[in-house]
């Protein structure tokens, strides 16, 4: 589980470290000075990376016509009890006639 979750963060990384694109890794993109300010506009590049990946996404589904369906929820059935009884007890007690 580790490995998949790890892999799917370092492809994340590397899409935001585009060069042609965000560049993540270049300090360079970002000239200005003060760690606050870095700190600022490097929360932007990634928020533009996901920006991005969801624009692509939008507009792939939108080429083939066909939005996303919510999945059903998955029930659980239950069997019904019809005439299921306790061990040891008739279903029905049988009604007796009495000679009278």
């Amino acid at each position: 589980m580790y490995f998949r979750l790890r892999n799917s963060v370092e492809g994340i990384n590397g899409y935001a470290k585009d060069p042609l694109y965000e560049r993540l890794e270049d300090a360079g993109t970002r000239r200005i000075r003060g760690i606050a300010a870095q700190t600022l506009l490097l929360a932007f590049q990634p928020a533009h990376a996901n920006r991005r990946k969801l624009t692509a996404w939008a507009n792939s589904i939108a080429l083939h016509g066909d939005w996303p369906h919510r999945r059903p929820t998955r029930r659980r059935t239950t069997k019904p009890l019809g005439n299921w009884t306790p061990k040891g007890y008739d279903t029905m007690p049988e009604e007796t006639e009495s000679d009278e």
